[in-house]
């Protein structure tokens, strides 16, 4: 989280030409300006003191991308952002030197001594750079260091890597929370900034850095201020409750859906990831009872709601005939075993007093949603299928818990937070 924090900050203060990479080829933030390369490796310990084991790790995968650049001809600027309880102005270089000359740390020593030592001993060279080791190769390798250890030279100037290299004293969480926000207010008011532009860009980066493609972890910061203007209301992902006031942001959700479930003659659709109704598959039949109950009471005006479900086949037949209990018929747009989309359209093949529409994800697309004449679509959790359109309003709400969609949706009135 305060990674996403300083990826935030590195965004508003990029160059308009510079693409920003998030979970970087190099480090956590990777920034490639027309003239020069810069990466960031973050490191936040707040109870901790530092340690120069601590930091050995990331600078020692900034030299191993430093010795290959220099292979290229390429230059890259390091950064070491890092905030410790008892923290240090500066890194050492002869006391960094002696660290990894005398560490006993076995991971250390087989994932980078081959990199950053000359071995002049070809089968232990190549033993070290095989992906993967078994414990005799190690033990040889380790051996190998052992005895050898006082006769080991760099195979780069270090001194050098040092000019390319700066060690950042971080500020804690809160404080680079108020730089970000103070930078947002370049853009905005500062309760707009602080309410919707600052959790939004939280979910964004969150988001993006998730992302399996380099491509798709790419932002610059024109974009990525344009897609924040674009956003009326907060989204809601399990990272930026996870990282804010879980409470608060909430609370403007559900003012902002407010309006949206205020319409009577809206057509709403709601999707629901596996994970979701895996986890709160004894709720989910009360649930749409509840919301029944309330957004579909006046059928004059109201009009029947959609429930789909990802992977839902089973809990699909539950709800079905929990349902039919309280004589409440639904369509599901099955005839016989074969979901037919037209009788899911049009209302064919099942009670003229039917409640709700039932389906699983698979056999639902945009059309079918689009030809429901579906006004606003919630995606509760993440599915893999892409359901947007720009005939409908798409509200993705990446929450675990049934009680917390009661709440936004205006079926409970108070909310408990964990």
């Amino acid at each position: 989280m305060y990674q996403f924090n300083k990826s935030i900050l590195e965004i508003l203060k990029a160059d308009d030409k510079a693409k920003i990479i998030l979970e970087g080829v190099i480090e956590d933030i990777d920034i490639q300006s027309p003239n020069a390369t810069s990466t960031i490796q973050c490191k936040y310990h707040e109870d901790a003191k530092f340690t120069m084991s601590s930091v050995a790790t990331p600078i020692l995968e900034m030299i191993c991308h430093y010795n290959e650049c220099i292979a290229l001809g390429k230059s890259t600027k390091y950064i070491l952002f890092a905030h410790y309880a008892e923290n240090v102005d500066k890194i050492d270089t002869a006391a960094f030197e002696k660290h990894i000359l005398t560490t006993t740390s076995k991971e250390l020593q087989l994932s980078y001594f081959h990199k950053i030592y000359t071995i002049p001993d070809t089968s232990i060279l190549n033993l070290a750079n095989k992906p993967k080791k078994s414990k005799e190769d190690k033990k040889k390798i380790l051996d190998y260091y052992k005895s050898n250890r006082s006769s080991l030279r760099l195979c780069l100037d270090l001194s050098k890597f040092w000019d390319c290299f700066k060690f950042v004293q971080a500020e804690k969480f809160e404080e680079l929370k108020e730089r970000v926000i103070q930078k947002l207010c370049e853009q905005t008011d500062r309760r707009t900034a602080e309410d919707l532009y600052y959790p939004n860009a939280f979910s964004i980066v969150a988001n993006l850095s998730s992302k399996p493609k380099i491509s798709d972890r790419t932002v610059d910061k024109q974009s990525f201020i344009e897609e924040l203007k674009s956003k009326e209301s907060v989204l809601i992902t399990k990272w930026m409750l996870a990282g804010l006031d879980k409470k608060k942001i909430l609370q403007a959700k559900k003012r902002h859906l407010s309006a949206s479930f205020s319409l009577n003659t809206a057509i709403r659709a709601f999707v629901f990831s596996e994970r979701f109704h895996t986890a709160n598959e004894e709720q989910i039949i009360p649930f749409i009872q509840e919301y029944i109950a309330k957004y579909y009471k006046k059928k004059t005006l109201q009009r029947p709601p959609l429930f789909v479900f990802e992977n839902g086949s089973n809990i699909i037949q539950k709800v079905i005939l929990g349902l039919h209990k309280y004589q409440k018929a639904v369509n599901s747009g099955f005839v016989g075993n074969v979901f037919m989309p037209d009788s899911f359209v049009n209302n064919t093949d099942c009670s003229s007093e039917f409640v709700c529409k039932i389906a699983s994800l698979e056999n639902i697309t945009t059309t079918i949603f689009e030809s429901c004449n579906v006004n606003q679509l919630y995606i509760i959790g993440n599915v893999s299928t892409e359901l947007s359109s720009s005939n409908y309003y798409t509200e993705q709400i990446e929450i675990e818990e049934l009680n917390v969609l009661r709440y936004l949706v205006n079926l409970e009135k108070n909310l408990e937070v964990s």
